[in-house]
């Protein structure tokens, strides 16, 4: 294995919605797991990129404290075409063994302001195309 490393700057700006969320992010991890962190979150985002090219930038206007995996779901089925109903991503995160899911219920409220949301994003994801 190579000792060759790459080092990489990047700024945040607190005054915009997602870069705030992802400095809280980073403020919930303990420093001493902040650097592998940082590691995996530009390799997913490569990873998302390598799907479609547009998938990081649109992650990047969704994200906010409302951010959910359902949101996740529909924005990968409409770049990717992946159709949730030939392979819910639950259960291949199960099979995997990668963390316990238990169905979650929703209040209306939050499904309304979730859809809103889901909305102003379609609309800002059409103004950049």
């Amino acid at each position: 294995m190579s000792e060759e490393r790459k080092k990489f700057t990047v700024y945040l700006h607190p005054d915009q919605v997602a870069d705030k969320t992802s400095l809280d992010i980073i403020d919930s991890v303990p420093r001493n797991e902040r650097g592998e962190l940082y590691r995996r979150a530009l390799i997913s985002g490569l990873a998302l990129h390598k799907l479609d090219p547009r998938l990081p930038g649109l992650l990047t206007l969704m994200l906010d404290s409302h951010f959910t995996a359902e949101s996740l779901v529909g924005l990968l089925s409409q770049t990717t075409g992946w159709k949730p109903s030939q392979a819910r991503i639950r259960d291949v995160l199960e099979v995997l063994g990668v963390g316990q899911f238990t169905p979650v219920t929703v209040p209306e409220s939050v499904k309304d302001d979730e859809q809103l949301r889901m909305e102003e994003a379609r609309l800002k994801m059409k103004k950049l195309f």
